[in-house]
Formats: C-alpha cells, sequence, structure tokens
C-alpha cells in the first residue's frame, strides 16, 4: 500500500513490541522499519528502469530479507544509541528536516486528493494542514531541538522483534493490493496479489493513524494506551477482512454477470478501485478480449452490468522476439493481464489491465497503468512507464468525480 499506511502499520507494530520500554521511540523506529522494505525503489538510481520495477516489491519486501535485516539493524540502533550519536546537534539538525520534508510530502498528498476530484485546492483541507504544519514544527522546536534525551535502553532481542514485525507486516499488507508482491524472494519471483484492497485507501489508514497519534500522548506504562494501539491493529485486521469479504461479493456478481452474457473467460479477477473498498471492477480474459465492468456496493442492486470489450490485439507484438527482455517483463510484470494498443509510429502501449481503466468503460485510452514498448537506437526493445493517463488534465478531473459519484451509488429506478 501507500507508504503512510506503512509507516502507520509499522509504528503500531513497534509500539506493541517495545512501547511500555522505550515510549514513542518505538513507535518511530517501528515507522522506520514499516518504510525500509519500500527503499527498493531507490534502485532505478543504479540499474536500468525494467531491472528497477523488476527489483521493487522483490527481495526487500520478502520472507527472507524480513527474517535476517532485524538482527542487523538492532545491532545498529543499539550502537547509535551506545555511542549517544541520537543527542548530537548536527544529527538532530539533519532528522529535524528530514521530518520536515516527510510532512510536506504527506500534506502535498493529503491536498491532492481534492484537487484530483475537483480541480482545484479545498480550503478546509489546506487551512488544517498548514495549522498542523505551524504546530508541527514548533513541537520539533521545543521537544526534540531544545529538548535533552534521557539514555535509552532496551535489551537486543526487543529491537530484534520490533524490526522482525515492522518489516514482515508490510509485504504481508502489500499482498492485498493488486501490484503483487514477490515475497518469496530468491526462491522464486511469483507475485503474490490478493487485490481485497487499493493501493492508497484512507479509511484504512485515518481511523488508524488517529488510534496512534492519541495513544502516543499518553503515558508508555498506561493501560489506555496499549488499549488504543492494539484498538488500531484490530482495525487493521478487521478492515482488511471486510476487504476479503467484499472480494468474495465482487466475485460472484461477476460470475454471474459473464454467465448472464454467455461470454465465456478462461480467467478472472476482480478488485476495489482507487481510494476506496466500495466501488469494485472486474477483468475477464477471453480467448481474443478481455471483459472489463464495474460494480458498486452502495448500488441499489449491485450488479456489473455494462460490460466493455478490449480486444486483447496481442499480434501486434509477433515481430518481437518471444525471448525479448522487455516483452517477457511485461509479461511477467502484468501477470499476463494485459492488451496492446498502437500509439505512435513504431511504439506500443502495452496497458496493465490488473489495475482497470479511468471509468466504467474504454474510452480515449483511459487506461490507469499503461507502458510504452519502443525500439532503442540500437536496436533493443524498451519499456516506460506512461503515467500520463488520461492525457487531458480535465479527463483526468472528471475522472475523479465520476469515481465520486459512482462510489455514492446508483439509486434504484
Amino acid at each position: 500500500m501507500d507508504s503512510l499506511s506503512q509507516i502507520v502499520l509499522g509504528a503500531a507494530c513497534g509500539e506493541a513490541v517495545a512501547g511500555r520500554k522505550i515510549g514513542n521511540r518505538a513507535m518511530l523506529w517501528g515507522a522506520i522499519g514499516g518504510t525500509i522494505p519500500d527503499l527498493d525503489v531507490m534502485a532505478e538510481v543504479f540499474t536500468d528502469r525494467m531491472t528497477a520495477m523488476a527489483f521493487h516489491r522483490g527481495f526487500m519486501h520478502s520472507m527472507l530479507f524480513a527474517a535476517l535485516a532485524p538482527w542487523i539493524l538492532a545491532f545498529l540502533v543499539q550502537w547509535f544509541y551506545g555511542q549517544g550519536v541520537y543527542r548530537l546537534r548536527g544529527y538532530k539538525l539533519i532528522a529535524m528536516l528530514i521530518w520536515i520534508v516527510f510532512f510536506l510530502g504527506a500534506a502535498a498528498g493529503i491536498n491532492f486528493i481534492p484537487v484530483a476530484l475537483n480541480g482545484q485546492i479545498s480550503w478546509y483541507f489546506f487551512v488544517p494542514t498548514l495549522l498542523l504544519g505551524a504546530w508541527f514544527t514548533w513541537r520539533l522546536w521545543r521537544d526534540y531541538w531544545k529538548r535533552d534525551f534521557d539514555q535509552v535502553q532496551a535489551p537486543y532481542l526487543t529491537w530484534v522483534a520490533l524490526f522482525f514485525w515492522s518489516i514482515i507486516t508490510h509485504p504481508i499488507l502489500d499482498c492485498f493490493t493488486n501490484f503483487g508482491t514477490q515475497i518469496w524472494q530468491p526462491f522464486s519471483d511469483v507475485r503474490v496479489q490478493w487485490t481485497t484492497v487499493s493501493v492508497v485507501d484512507p479509511l484504512y489508514t485515518v481511523p488508524f493513524g488517529l488510534l496512534l497519534v492519541i495513544a502516543s500522548r499518553l503515558e508508555r506504562t498506561t493501560l489506555p494506551r496499549r488499549l488504543l494501539t492494539w484498538a488500531g491493529i484490530l482495525w487493521s485486521c478487521g478492515y482488511l477482512g471486510y476487504t476479503y469479504w467484499h472480494k468474495q461479493r465482487a466475485n460472484a456478481l461477476f460470475e454471474q454477470a459473464l454467465q448472464s452474457k454467455n461470454i465465456t473467460t478462461q480467467r478472472y479477477m476482480t478488485g476495489p478501485t482507487i481510494l476506496n473498498n466500495i466501488l469494485w471492477y472486474g477483468m475477464a480474459e477471453g480467448d481474443t478480449a478481455y471483459y472489463f465492468s464495474q460494480a458498486g456496493f452502495n448500488d441499489c442492486r449491485p450488479a456489473f452490468r455494462k460490460i466493455s470489450t478490449l480486444p486483447k490485439n496481442h499480434h501486434l507484438l509477433d515481430h518481437i522476439p518471444k525471448d525479448d527482455r522487455a516483452l517477457q517483463f511485461l509479461r511477467w510484470f502484468t501477470n499476463g493481464y494485459y492488451d496492446v494498443v498502437p500509439y505512435r509510429g513504431d511504439t506500443l502501449q502495452v496497458n496493465d489491465l490488473r489495475f482497470g481503466l479511468f471509468g466504467d468503460s474504454l474510452e480515449n485510452k483511459n487506461y490507469i497503468f499503461p507502458f510504452l514498448l519502443y525500439k532503442r537506437p540500437d536496436g533493443e526493445w524498451e519499456v516506460y512507464q506512461h503515467n500520463r493517463s488520461p492525457q487531458d488534465p480535465e479527463e483526468f478531473k472528471k475522472a475523479f468525480r465520476v469515481l465520486r459519484e459512482r462510489v455514492k451509488g446508483e439509486p434504484c429506478e
């Protein structure tokens, strides 16, 4: 899921393991542990694009990494506190700047939601985040920069347990999304994807985060703090269970829709649309086409009514050698759910259909996750993730407005 959700989950794990011993530092280190697997996105700095995309949600999201990394991280943290690095002015200045940058990124993400939905900044979002930023900066100055911290002491195995749970829950949570997570690396590159929750779902993250914020304001040894922490963890587990129930309902409805229209398919998948778990899409594979539809659980009578046909057009790839690296990557990354459309000249647009469409039908190539497949001057084929769909910003805003209305549900006629 998104980084904020992983930070909240990691912080909760840290608090559950070591909150009574080290207080809010447990949340902090748990949040760091929950972020570490996503540092694999830095691979693009050191290697080519395809290798970096294959590496993301690869080894650093694996069970093996979760089993090995905590022992090293625990040693480093004990050294960090044992040498008193956390008390140095230079370190505290760098840490403050990092936290401020992180807050600005989170605030930008929050304020992007109304921009995406309505095409303009909402003062109901902007003013509170501005005030929160001022308060956050003041608290950093008062409680971090000017404060002389006490010595931190926790057993080595406590640190190991903290990092183990904050790291291992990260790939498990990612498995619930449709992106796919290579949890069995390096023994297998199979991407586990249960597709029950959106990669960004505020209803999962916001209540969970608020419970942890309230808990962090209480004394570390108090019962209410423990109860609030575990209430957040139970919310996380309960919400994921709720999404699994929705998944079963969506599967049943999609099967009924396909049967009612006499559509024969080889396989199918269902998943929630972005930012919610109410509006779901279905994608089924036939011999020459894919079949796409949407259904909302807030509709008067939930059903996948309108089914769009997306021609595979896999023959457009016939001139590319079957063992070509770019072609093999696309087939692996998309789990075989892809169609092909001409783009410009010899360039082809290969669309990852696991993410569905903007809207309930195909209009003006409104794919959510398209790639461009093109030949480099040296004759090798290359893949480029094309993030500009729909290409017109007004279409993008319209797509989110339509999404909002569909989530509200269709009334009975």
